[in-house]
């Protein structure tokens, strides 16, 4: 296996030791300009339920519990080192009732139907084996009138970086809105994006249907 499959596969599942340091450092710093615009985005408030799919290394969930006195954020990753990782450092969250973190994967775990106000998820999608189920799943658990935020890289950009195509999946922002408006039952969608670094940061966002 040359370096380029063992980062991408480690990109999407990190495990070992690699994962766990190597990778968890990766996470941090390359993700830091897009989870500050899924932040914004999503704008969690006080009494919310919400959900981070593949939320590794837990610092976006920490970062909005921190803003918010009550309401329960829950984060899920299939990456054992990822989740102890995040665990450690929503500590005090988990202690209080205002966090969860869960070991499992999305597109196998139920939750309830209509229970969470906000779902976001951060540099994920790439990997999803099934998009359109995988949005079926996230509609089903969104209250109505829930908000879904999507963080991503235009394609454009990650085909200049050494990855593996058959582990990453590459979208365009035109990807993205063909995909939401495939499903029926998301309404608002819009493509919010911020430049910074070396790299343009994108959110597709939209919302589940009251009806």
């Amino acid at each position: 296996m040359n370096y380029s499959t063992y980062f991408s596969k480690q990109a999407r599942k990190p495990t070992g030791i690699f994962g766990r340091f190597r990778m968890s450092r990766i996470f941090e710093k390359g993700n830091a300009e897009l989870n500050a615009l899924v932040f914004k985005t999503v704008s969690v408030e006080d009494n919310d339920h919400a959900l981070e799919i593949g939320s590794g290394t837990g610092t976006l969930i920490k970062d909005i519990a921190d803003t918010i006195s009550k309401g329960l954020i829950e984060g899920i990753d299939f990456s054992k080192p990822m989740v102890s990782i995040a665990r450690k450092k929503n500590k005090k969250h988990i202690n209080g009732g205002k966090v969860k973190i869960h070991l499992g994967d999305f597109d196998q775990v139920v939750f309830d139907p209509n229970s969470f106000d906000k779902i976001f998820t951060v540099n994920t999608v790439y990997f999803w084996k099934n998009p359109d189920a995988t949005i079926a799943e996230i509609h089903r658990i969104l209250k109505p009138g829930g908000k879904l935020v999507i963080g991503f890289h235009d394609k454009s950009e990650m085909k200049k970086m050494p990855l593996n195509k058959d582990v990453f999946k590459y979208y365009s922002t035109h990807d993205f809105q063909e995909l939401l408006l495939n499903h029926g039952g998301l309404d608002n969608i819009e493509i919010v994006s911020k430049s910074g670094g070396q790299k343009v940061s994108y959110c597709a966002v939209c919302m589940k249907s009251e009806a």
